[in-house]
């Protein structure tokens, strides 16, 4: 497969600014269409039956023009470094709900992949923060999402580590984004299972060897890390000590999308793992 649309929300944070970064790295050798979007909203005074927008047309105006000024030096800025100027850029600003523009985005750019910018949970503004990343994942049920920390600069992935449960099958479709990263970069492939193999079942067994089999040409390995804790700071162990570059997480297609992410796993990963997050969906398109 090829990358050839990526959507990049932006706030014009140093957060923000390291996902683009980050995005431009990676796709370096493999110019795509970048397509930036900022998105700004009323604010609302809430009663117990309905919500007032208390903006006057003049400050929408004002936020507007600080949208597509911030979009268009973005842009500028971009453009100067003649490694990134190989890409195409289109700049999106949008009066909407951030959820809701990058719905409309991806079904009208033909998104490949959203990168997101994430900087844990410890804000309290409703910007662009980890809260605001497991929200794009609920908005862009069918589309990947690579989430970028804060402190992640770009590095060729040398070693992508994939956590798996092996209670359901993968498909080659599913992990066509996968094998994109590993080939491209040629990166050393590890399985991570939380658990312990005396105790899988007939069902997990099976999981497991068709996913070896699909992932053969990577020529994987396979780590087992007991569940002597949680499972989110088992995943944070792991990425400490196995010293990988990208963790990747498939949804599961198996329970409402709203389960997932409301499962703290998946949330606390997106708020404080220190490498990127691919999170591929049940069906990458």
């Amino acid at each position: 497969m090829e990358i050839e649309h990526l959507l990049i929300p932006t706030d014009f944070s140093d957060t923000a600014r390291n996902a683009t970064e980050y995005a431009l790295g990676f796709f370096r050798e493999a110019p795509c269409t970048v397509h930036f979007l900022n998105t700004y909203t009323p604010d609302f005074v809430h009663s117990r039956v309905m919500a007032v927008a208390q903006n006057s047309p003049f400050e929408e105006d004002q936020m507007e023009r600080f949208s597509r000024d911030g979009l268009e030096h973005l842009v500028d800025e971009l453009n100067q470094d003649d490694a990134a100027a190989r890409f195409t850029f289109t700049t999106t600003a949008s009066f909407n709900l951030l959820t809701e523009e990058i719905r409309q985005q991806v079904e009208l750019r033909n998104i490949d992949l959203i990168v997101s910018g994430t900087s844990g949970a410890s804000g309290l503004r409703e910007v662009f923060l980890g809260s605001n990343t497991v929200r794009m994942l609920r908005a862009a049920s069918d589309t990947p999402v690579l989430a970028v920390p804060r402190e992640a600069e770009f590095r060729i992935p040398r070693k992508i580590g994939f956590v798996t449960d092996f209670n359901r099958p993968y498909s080659v479709r599913q992990l066509e984004l996968l094998f994109y990263f590993a080939e491209r970069f040629g990166s050393e492939l590890e399985v991570m299972h939380i658990g312990k193999p005396e105790y899988q079942s007939d069902l997990q067994d099976f999981h497991r060897d068709r996913l070896f089999q699909e992932l053969d040409t990577l020529q994987p390995t396979l780590c087992w890390m007991a569940p002597e804790a949680a499972k989110s700071q088992v995943i944070e162990n792991y990425i400490t000590d196995s010293g990988v570059d990208l963790l990747v997480m498939v949804r599961n297609e198996h329970s409402p999308l709203e389960e997932l992410l409301r499962e703290p796993v998946v949330k606390r990963v997106a708020f404080h793992t220190r490498v990127p997050l691919l999170v591929l969906p049940p069906a990458c398109i």
